[in-house]
Order: C-alpha cells, then sequence, then structure tokens
C-alpha cells in the first residue's frame, strides 16, 4: 500500500466535507461532478482506517451493484494505492470488499433483497456507513429510513448515511421535496457540485465540448444534465426547435445516401393507431425519419386484424428498400406486444426486436431528449410524415401526473380538424386522431439503438 494525499485525488470542492461525520449527508449535482468517486474514497478511507467500521453500499436493483457501486469501491481502492490480494480481497459471491488490515467489509446490496445480506453481516464489525447510490430509482422516504434503520440497530457510536443522486427534472418528485426539506434540517449536510467544480483534466475534453454544445442547443437541459438543476416538467415534452424539417426531395437534391435503415413500431391493433417509422442514416452524418407507415382504427367498422398488419409493415418495409437502395440494420417493438411480432416472424422469418420500455417513462424520454438535443435528427416532411410533426407538437406531460412525482405524457387522443386529417399511402388510410403513437415509435427506437445513436446508457 503506497501513500496518497486524499486532496490529489477528490476535487477540492469536497475537501471541506470529506472528513464530516455528520450523520445524514447528501450529495447531489450533475453529470462528471465526481461525487460518486469521492463517495467511493471516503468510503475506503474509513473503512481501512477504523478498526470497528463496515460499510453497505446499495443500489434500489441488485443486479445494478457490479456495474456501478461494486466498481467504483475497487477504483476507489486503486486510488488510495491498494493493492487487490495484498490489501484487500473482492468476491462476487458474496459480493463483498475485505480489509486485511482490520477484517473491515464493505458489502453491497440491492433494495429489491437488503434482507438476504443481514445473515451475512460480521456482528463484531459495526456498520457505520451506509451508501444510497442513484438515490431518485428508490421509492420514497419511507423505504430509505426502514433500509437505513435495519443497519443502525445495536450501534451507539458514529454512523453515516451517504445520499448520491442527479436531481430529478420535475420539482414534485420525492427526492426533490425530500432534499429541500433535509436542506433545513441543521442534522444533515447537502453539497451540490457539477463539473466545473472539478479539475478539466479529469472530466476531459470530450465531456466538456459535449457539456457546451447542449448548453448552446438546449440550455435548459443542459442546467438539468450538467448542472443537476431542478428545470421542471412544464409544457412540450420535446423541445420542436431542436428537430430540422425538411422538403420532401431534400435527400435527392443533396445527393444523401443512406447507409441503412432502422424500422420502429408501435402497436395498437383493435383499440389504437399502429406507427411504425422508418430511420435512416445519411453519409452527411444526419439521422432521417425517412417515412411514417400509420394506421388508425378509429370510425372503421372492421378493423385491421395483426395478419393484415404484418403484411402491411413488410410491404412498408420492402418499398423503403427500394426506394433508398439500402439495407435494414434493425427492426424495433414494444417488448408488451407479442401478437403482431409472432404474426410477422410466422409471415416473413423475421424477428422484431422487442424493446423494454421500463416502468419509468421519464427515463424512456429522456433517451429520446438527449439525441434530440444533438440536433443530428430531421424528419423528411413528407404527407407521412405529417402525423409524427402534429404529435411531436403536441406531446405534453398529463399535469396531473407532474404534481404526483411520477410524471406520464398525456395520451388523450385528440380530434384532427379536417384539414389536418393526413392520408397514409402506406396503410391507405387517414389519420383521424393524434396522441402519441408516433413518438412512443420513436422513443422504443432511440432507446434500441443507444450506442450507435451516441447515447450514454
Amino acid at each position: 500500500m503506497s501513500k496518497v494525499s486524499i486532496r490529489d485525488i477528490i476535487a477540492p470542492h469536497f475537501i471541506p466535507t470529506f472528513n464530516s461525520r455528520k450523520t445524514n449527508q447528501i450529495y447531489e449535482g450533475g453529470r462528471n461532478s465526481t461525487k460518486t468517486s469521492m463517495i467511493a474514497i471516503k468510503i475506503v478511507y474509513n473503512c481501512l482506517n477504523e478498526d470497528n467500521c463496515s460499510a453497505v453500499c446499495m443500489r434500489n436493483h441488485q443486479i445494478d451493484l457490479r456495474k456501478s457501486v461494486f466498481r467504483e469501491i475497487k477504483r476507489a481502492c486503486h486510488r488510495l494505492g491498494l493493492v487487490e490480494g495484498l490489501d484487500y480481497k473482492a468476491t462476487v459471491s458474496p459480493m463483498e470488499i475485505t480489509f486485511f488490515k482490520n477484517e473491515n467489509k464493505i458489502y453491497f446490496a440491492g433494495g429489491d433483497d437488503f434482507e438476504t445480506i443481514k445473515g451475512t453481516i460480521d456482528e463484531k464489525k459495526l456498520i457505520k456507513i451506509i451508501w444510497f447510490e442513484e438515490l431518485t430509482n428508490f421509492k420514497d422516504e419511507e423505504t430509505i429510513e426502514q433500509i437505513k434503520a435495519t443497519f443502525t440497530r445495536g450501534n451507539n457510536d458514529w454512523f453515516m448515511a451517504l445520499y448520491s443522486y442527479n436531481p430529478p427534472k420535475n420539482k414534485f418528485d420525492w427526492v426533490n421535496k425530500w432534499a429541500d426539506k433535509k436542506r433545513k434540517d441543521p442534522e444533515y449536510l447537502v453539497s451540490h457540485s457539477d463539473y466545473r467544480t472539478v479539475n478539466p483534466e479529469w472530466v476531459g475534453k470530450i465531456a466538456i465540448k459535449e457539456a457546451e454544445n447542449l448548453k448552446k442547443n438546449d440550455e435548459k437541459r443542459y442546467n438539468w444534465i450538467w448542472l443537476g438543476q431542478v428545470i421542471g416538467l412544464e409544457g412540450l415534452i420535446f423541445n420542436p426547435d431542436l428537430i430540422e424539417y425538411v422538403n420532401e426531395n431534400y435527400i435527392i437534391e443533396n445527393k444523401i445516401e443512406i447507409i441503412y435503415m432502422d424500422f420502429s413500431i408501435d402497436s395498437g391493433h383493435q383499440t389504437s393507431a399502429t406507427a411504425c417509422g422508418c430511420y435512416g442514416l445519411g453519409d452527411d452524418g444526419y439521422w432521417y425519419l425517412l417515412d411514417t407507415y400509420y394506421y388508425s382504427p378509429n370510425e372503421k367498422p372492421v378493423k385491421k386484424a395483426p395478419s393484415e398488419l404484418s403484411a402491411d409493415l413488410f410491404n412498408f418495409k420492402i418499398k423503403m428498400t427500394k426506394e433508398y437502395k439500402t439495407i435494414t440494420d434493425r427492426e424495433t417493438i414494444d417488448s408488451a406486444e407479442g401478437a403482431l411480432r409472432n404474426q410477422y416472424y410466422k409471415d416473413f422469418g423475421v424477428r422484431l426486436n422487442p424493446v423494454d420500455k421500463g416502468t419509468n417513462k421519464e427515463k424512456l424520454v429522456d433517451y429520446s431528449q438527449d439525441f434530440i438535443a444533438q440536433k443530428k435528427f430531421r424528419v423528411v416532411l413528407n404527407n407521412n410524415n405529417q402525423i409524427f410533426k402534429k404529435e411531436n407538437e403536441n406531446y405534453q406531460w398529463l399535469p396531473k401526473s407532474i404534481e404526483s412525482g411520477k410524471p406520464i405524457p398525456d395520451k388523450t387522443e385528440k380530434d384532427l380538424p379536417v384539414d389536418e386529417r393526413y392520408y397514409n399511402t402506406h396503410s391507405q388510410s387517414y389519420a383521424y386522431t393524434y396522441a402519441d403513437h408516433t413518438q412512443d415509435e420513436f422513443q422504443y427506437w432511440v432507446k434500441d439503438n443507444l450506442v450507435k445513436l451516441g447515447l450514454k446508457y
């Protein structure tokens, strides 16, 4: 083990609080603020230098532990000059780190299974530290208080509960309301940080450029992601000004070659519209919404069966393939949609990729907002894509859901004026209503292609 100065491995912003033993410590901030790294170092430092001090590092889900807090703690060990095998032992099953100097341990647990590790804890080594990483993913304040109480029993000495998170956009989210309340509580330390408080060399030129580009394109979103500010959920979900609409002959006129295409489906069958977007990557580096299949069953006495929709979607793909003389890379569909997926495979031997949209609609939206903010997305404004434009311009959060802290988009289908009803050439039907069907399939496409779209998980 080599000697390392703490001042050399944590951002100056955290120096005043690093040695704090305050029972409750909240660390909030934006991307690349290094708060997670600092907390990991703080935990390892205390476990290494106290005779009777073990810790529990937590994520809401056990499955997230290995690639997040476990990896971060091992990095902290390295930064403190510790050598695995000489200074500490790390195991995955059970997931633990043991320091040879004093036999203190760091345990790792998910909020969904934390009860299972209680029996493995060495009662001779008290739990002095508990870390709630990505606090926003935990259910509510009551949940974290119950977990904390479990590990503080029998502890008559000092104890630290560390909370780290990036503030949600919605001011009504339970974490934001909880943090606002705790700022006034003298028993709580509250630290806010962002990438500007960190050595630029640690942040990196690429990340700084990414932040600056977002500030230029969408300052409000920059304030949230990079500065960790609560910006609120008001008005439209997507900023239409960040989407470039081009005329239907734009690709031909500018001699743009489409390298490959993706297709993404939101299926409604009998009850609501089925939408499929065709997205193409141009050799100019831009992504294009080339065309849209849209079928609405409204006001139709006989609705299309899955077999008919399957044929329609396949013919749509064939038409787009011939038109742009390129290949298909990925075909995406909502994972909850089994009937059409099975029908498509039965008919054409092609497996549509089921994308898990998850339970957090706000997170799914975030990915798409990040993509749009790159200003690398263009919509070919042909007649079939008019419905995308209309739905995008009217896509907003359901007001009552914002105040509940669990926002969902407003899915109320609204009648279009007669002069705004669009005839879709692929489904040979009119789009009579707009809600969010094209916006859903757009989000499925983004979620299913994060890496190639240059987005972070």
